[in-house]
């Protein structure tokens, strides 16, 4: 991929949740900037917000968030299939 190309990539992914690897980690959160060499990601740590600058020579992937329906501990809340067994299991 050549830099523009991925300039224009990141670019259409500005004030989007995403996930970046990189070769030093992961990271995610929501892109704020695209420059030459470092792009600038927010990352909600706790009730603040942190700024992250990320070198564009040491990304590896940078993709969209897939943002799904999460429980109150982050995980995908139970179906309604897990609320019938149990209810099955009680007569």
């Amino acid at each position: 991929m050549s830099e523009n190309t991925f300039h224009s990539f990141a670019q259409n992914l500005v004030e989007e949740e995403v996930n970046v690897i990189t070769t030093r980690g992961d990271f995610n959160g929501r892109l704020i900037s695209v420059g030459k060499d470092v792009i600038l990601l927010q990352n909600r740590m706790g009730p603040q917000h942190l700024t992250l600058g990320i070198r564009i020579a040491e990304i590896v992937v940078l993709h969209r968030a897939e943002l799904g329906p999460r429980g109150p501990f982050g995980f995908m809340p139970r179906g309604n299939e897990f609320v019938e067994s149990a209810e099955a299991q009680n007569n």
